[in-house]
């Protein structure tokens, strides 16, 4: 081993002097020495020698070197000579002298060294008369001062002095000054050391290519480099030292001249177990010495020396690294002769090398760090557990080799690599060099490893497992310690292998059902899982536990891990069998379940759809979805069920199904049916497979739209309004249906608003087909059987009004045909309002009342309009006339409405008003696009239905253009050949009726006015016109009149003859540009008999003059103590008379009706401007 201690010698002089061992004492006392700095000249960075052990030797006892080239800590770096001298005379005759000859015999000796002359002081001597003070130019006195400038070469002072203390000998304050220059000594003498010797290596180097030059001994005298920083604790520079030897060995690889080696090696006895990290238990410098080391020996020699100063650095991480590159790349050199290698060698001795690196580490990590740093160690753990497995790997390969193990999987062949090419650290090469015998000589029996404990286990498969389950839970350990979950799962699934192997069920099911849970949660390792499906499965099936929901989730994973393998190329070996009997016993199981089970997306089966229609079907009613299912498993499956779920909001949900089909591995195409009649686009919701208790669900990864379309020969309904409406009687709503070419069978019917605001009341719905019942039950209105092609409409009561007067409804019709159950569903909007509006304006007359009608379209709607009619009941006492007596339709639209006139009297058969009587109007009508709808049923009643409605829907995406044309012409389009010829609009389809009640208005009085001229004479521009006013009032339209009247002829008379006359107020109105009234304006009066005054009038303007209005109203409260007109001629002289009058209208209705209210004023203009004088006239009173 190379020297780890620096060698210092000393010489006494005199030797026969007391104080000179004390000093030796002292020093000795002083070691080893710290703090040491080095800088090198030919290295840019300052080392640091935390400690370094000095050894104090005799300069007689000092031991020749011992080998050529070895450390430079082999021959003392430092030589002391320890003097006693007090006086300067003595000094002068002996003791210079014996320096002299000591510094001769020195310099014979012939190595680097660094001479040091130490002067030693006795206790109790005089500093000053020993000299040891400085003079007045600060040089040493007395004898230090003499060695100084006898023996100081240069600027370097090889001189010394030591005071030796008068107590204790050890301390450390007497010692500084000696220990300073010991230190200085050694590290100038180390330095010269290493210089000289890095010329020798590269002196050594440059003669690479001469002859006679040995690589071998070349790499001894470089490593001395290495044993001298490793001898100074200076273990990065040795480090340095072997990298750069392990780099020019690799260029001696390239260049294929290895002739200072001998063969690959890895022959001699113990290689496969002998500790890697041991060089002393084989002679390796002395192979380096003779030449004769082999490249096996050699590498690790090398990697061992590396590992150990890594070690002394705390390095652990980097030694387990690097000591999987090392035993990765010898591995596959010596995989290339492994048939000269003993049995099992390379497995034999990986597994040797990684549990002795693994076992130093652990003891290098038991180390205290100086600095307290234990972070490394984190990294460690992650190496040391893949040493561990790979030391576990060649076990397994051992044990798979001599049957110990099954030669499957999860087990490791004895033939397959570890390594892969990026993890070569080293080149490989013979170099000319073959371990084989070129003769053609059988081959010799190969040896057998030398490892006790493999010996062992391979003689006893018991103790082999034991060894495997041993060292494969230590890795486990070490793989959880640093956090690899994944390596962990391999790990585990090599145990439950051999627990397979070994049929102990129990356990291996366990492990197995663990192993196969931890690959789901990572969602990785897809050969594992499977292994660990299918070991669990297979122990569930040898313990006879029972097929639960544990059993269920196991294999459905198992049938995932299955088909996750689709599509791949997979060799035909044992183990396919193995895999199809668990395939089939787990289909099998599926259906021996107690309960069901269900399944998210899984792998088994791949669905999608072929198109995004659907087809009819031969079955009426019936559709079809083209689907292809991919079965992702290796064998045949046969289905239950498969039913693909389609989506739309307002028609809600519907099923496609498949019954029972098998379904080879790989593609198939299907075709699912649905007995659900519907039409629009719907939404791909979900598809699900049921096979025996285990349901398989698919959701669609992005929106899928499938276009549904019903047959047209099936099932048929509508909903609409009643042909004929009265607005007096409870809403209904029709609802047609009609069964087509297929009959139904227990047919029902189900309506739900889709409105909040309206409600279908099936409890009151009736049929309108008196032969026909319906009855109302739990589950919906129950219609019985309907034939094929009958039709039958059902009246339901509508409850509710919607806002916008429209209603949404979702009608489903649930029936049975050719024994199978079937179903019709539609979302249908229905318009609840009246596509008309009817407006009515009233004109009272003392012996009639004329109404005035006015109907037109509401929106957009045109409508042809049949009739209209006025009824009144005999019991009301009216009668009703029309102005016209024409039977002509017209045709009515928003901006032409149809205006009706009717005259109503009382009867002459009546003997009083009736307070509450009631007329209808009745209203004959349809909507001319229903017209037109109509004409082509007619016109294409031979044609197919489906023909007819691609008619029908040309028609309404066009209406916006035929529609006012046919209006107003009667003109139709010709479409695909159809002529569609109106006909009489009489004949045509079917009118509808609206009955509209109107009450008869009743007012309390009528006031007729009229307004007389009192000359015809001409009237001129700003001349006064005198009028007569009358007002007459009628109570002919009183609701109960006061003395029972027969009759309007008799109205005046009983108010005349009233207790209780009613009071009235009249006013004359007229624009102020037209006329300036003058006389009573504004006047009251009794009803109960006629009112007449006068007026004068002053046209303000030529022209045409209407006449002035007159508004008459019934005062509520008449005035008091004032009985005639003549108060109220005009509103100055009514300042005093109490309340105004518009305090007194009261709220009873009065209509008031002007009898020449036509008539008109011809006014001239004057000829000139004329200033007239118009006397103020009294006021006449008012005759009543």
């Amino acid at each position: 081993m190379p020297p780890n201690t620096v060698l210092v010698t000393y010489t006494l002089h005199p030797p026969s002097s007391p104080h000179l061992p004390l000093a030796i004492d002292g020093i000795r006392a002083q070691l080893p020495l710290r703090n040491l700095h080095w800088k090198s000249s030919t290295r840019t960075s300052l080392r640091t020698i935390q400690e370094l052990p000095v050894e104090l030797v005799e300069l007689g006892e000092v031991p020749p070197s011992r080998e050529v080239g070895g450390s430079v800590l082999e021959a003392p770096l430092v030589n002391v000579v320890f003097v006693a001298c007090e006086d300067a005379e003595v000094y002068k005759n002996s003791t210079r002298s014996f320096i002299r000859d000591w510094l001769s015999l020195l310099a014979a000796r012939r190595h680097v060294h660094a001479p040091l002359i130490v002067l030693v002081n006795p206790p109790s001597a005089d500093k000053a008369g020993a000299g040891s003070g400085k003079n007045v130019f600060g040089r040493d006195k007395g004898v230090l001062g003499k060695l100084k400038a006898d023996f100081n070469t240069g600027k370097r002072d090889r001189c010394a002095q030591i005071n030796l203390p008068s107590g204790d000998i050890t301390d450390p304050t007497a010692w500084p000054e000696v220990i300073n220059k010991l230190k200085e000594s050694i590290v100038a003498a180390f330095d010269g050391a290493i210089h000289e010797r890095e010329e020798e290596v590269k002196r050594g180097e440059a003669q690479r290519l001469t002859v006679g030059w040995n690589f071998c001994t070349w790499f001894l005298l470089k490593e001395s480099l290495a044993h001298s920083f490793e001898g100074v604790n200076l273990h990065e520079d040795a480090l340095i030292v072997y990298e750069e030897l392990e780099a020019s060995f690799i260029q001696v690889l390239k260049e294929q001249n290895l002739s200072w080696f001998g063969k690959l090696g890895a022959t001699s006895p113990n290689d496969d177990s002998l500790p890697i990290l041991d060089i002393s238990r084989k002679r390796y410098r002395e192979l380096l010495q003779t030449s004769q080391i082999s490249i096996f020996d050699f590498r690790v020699y090398v990697f061992a020396r590396q590992a150990v100063l890594l070690g002394r650095l705390g390095r652990i991480t980097e030694i387990a690294k690097r000591g999987q590159w090392f035993v990765a790349s010898l591995t596959r050199r010596l995989r290339e002769s492994e048939g000269d290698l003993a049995e099992h060698f390379i497995e034999g001795w990986t597994y040797t090398a990684c549990m002795d690196i693994v076992a130093r580490c652990d003891e290098w990590s038991r180390i205290d760090r100086p600095n307290g740093d234990y972070s490394g160690l984190i990294a460690y753990e992650s190496a040391r557990s893949e040493l561990l497995d790979i030391a576990r790997i060649q076990v397994e390969r051992i044990g798979v080799a001599t049957g110990h193990l099954p030669n499957t999987y999860p087990f490791s062949p004895p033939s397959e690599m570890i390594t892969q090419p990026d993890d070569v650290l080293f080149e490989s090469s013979d170099a000319g060099l073959s371990d084989t015998s070129p003769e053609d000589a059988p081959p010799a029996p190969r040896p057998s490893l030398s490892n006790p404990q493999l010996l062992d286990a391979m003689a006893d498969a018991e103790k082999f497992r034991g060894m495997y389950i041993s060292l494969t839970r230590k890795a486990v350990m070490a793989y959880e310690s640093c956090g690899k979950a994944n390596s962990v799962i391999r790990l585990r699934t090599d145990l439950a292998a051999v627990a397979l192997h070994t049929s102990d069920w129990a356990a291996a099911y366990d492990l197995c059902k663990t192993l196969a849970q931890e690959c789901a949660d990572k969602h990785i390792w897809g050969p594992v899982a499977k292994f660990a499906l299918e070991g669990a499965l297979r122990a569930h099936r040898e313990l006879g536990k029972e097929k639960d929901g544990e059993w269920a989730e196991v294999a459905l994973a198992y049938l995932s891990s299955c088909a996750s393998d689709f599509g791949k190329t997979r060799e035909a070996d044992a183990s396919q069998g193995d895999q199809c009997g668990e395939l089939e016993g787990v289909l099998q199981g599926l259906g021996d379940l107690r309960e069901e089970t269900q399944a998210a997306e899984h792998a088994a089966f791949d669905i999608s759809l072929l198109g995004h229609d659907t087809a009819a079907s031969d079955e009426a009613d019936v559709s079809t979805l083209a689907l292809q299912v991919t079965n992702r498993l290796p064998e045949a499956v046969t289905v239950d069920h498969l039913v693909i779920e389609l989506h739309e909001e307002l028609l809600g949900q519907i099923g496609y199904e498949i019954g029972p089909t098998e379904l080879a591995p790989g593609q198939n195409v299907v075709q699912a049916r649905s007995g659900t009649s519907v039409q629009g686009v719907f939404s791909l919701s979900s598809i699900s497979v049921r096979l025996g208790k285990a349901l398989f669900h698919y959701s669609p990864a992005e929106v899928v739209d499938v276009r549904v379309r019903r047959d047209a020969l099936g099932v048929r309904a509508a909903l609409r309004m009643p042909y004929d409406i009265a607005l007096d009687k409870p809403s209904q709503v029709i609802l047609e249906i009609q069964a087509g070419q297929c009959p139904l069978e227990n047919a029902r019917v189900e309506m739900l608003s889709m409105s909040p605001e309206v409600g279908f009341e099936l409890d009151g719905a009736t049929s309108l087909d008196k032969d026909h019942v319906v009855e109302v039950s739990e589950e919906g209105l129950s219609m019985g059987d309907v034939a094929e092609g009958k039709t039958v409409e059902l009246a339901i009561p509508l409850a509710g009004s919607a806002p916008s007067e429209r209603a949404q409804a979702q009608i489903r019709i649930s029936y049975s045909a050719r024994g199978e159950a079937r179903e019709w569903i539609d979302v249908q909007g229905l318009f609840t309002g009246l596509p008309l509006t009817v407006n009515v304006q009233d004109f009272f007359r003392p012996s009639c009342l004329v109404s005035h009608f006015t109907i037109a379209s509401d929106g957009d709607e045109r409508l042809r309009v049949a009739g209209i009619e006025l009824r009144a009941d005999s019991e009301d006492g009216y009668e009703v006339e029309s102005c016209s007596t024409s039977d002509e339709s017209h045709v009515v639209s928003v901006g032409q409405p149809l205006s009706c006139l009717f005259k109503i009297w009382q009867a002459a058969s009546a003997k009083s008003t009736a307070a509450a009587a009631v007329l209808r109007l009745v209203i004959r009508y349809r909507r001319l696009d229903e017209e037109v709808r109509d004409l082509v049923e007619v016109a294409m009643a031979n044609e197919p239905a489906s023909k007819r409605a691609s008619l029908l829907r040309r028609l309404e995406s066009t209406r916006g253009e035929w529609l006012a044309r046919y209006a107003a012409t009667g003109e139709l389009p010709s479409l695909d050949g159809v002529e569609l010829v109106p006909k009489d609009p009489e004949s045509n389809g079917r009118w509808r009726t609206l009955e509209i009640p109107v009450d008869v208005p009743q007012r309390k009085l009528l006031a007729s006015v009229r307004i007389t001229p009192s000359t015809s004479a001409p009237i001129y521009e700003g001349r006064p016109l005198t009028v007569n006013l009358r007002i007459t009032t009628c109570s002919s339209w009183v609701a109960q009149p006061p003395n029972g009247s027969d009759g309007p002829d008799a109205s005046e008379a009983s108010d005349a003859s009233s207790s209780k006359p009613t009071p009235m107020m009249f006013d004359v109105l007229a624009p102020s540009e037209d006329w300036i009234i003058l006389g009573s304006k504004k006047g009251w009066f009794e009803a109960s008999e006629p009112a007449e005054t006068a007026l004068t009038l002053v046209p303000m303007r030529s022209g045409i003059i209407p006449l002035p209005t007159v508004s008459v109203q019934v005062v509520s409260t008449p005035r008091s103590g004032r009985g005639d007109a003549n108060a109220n001629a005009n509103d100055n002289a009514n300042a005093d008379a109490g309340p105004s009058f518009a305090a007194q209208l009261g709220t009873e209705p009065c209509e008031t009706h002007v009898e020449n209210a036509a008539e008109v004023v011809r006014v001239l203009p004057a000829d000139k401007e004329v200033m007239v004088m118009v006397p103020v006239v009294p006021p006449v009173p008012v005759r009543g």
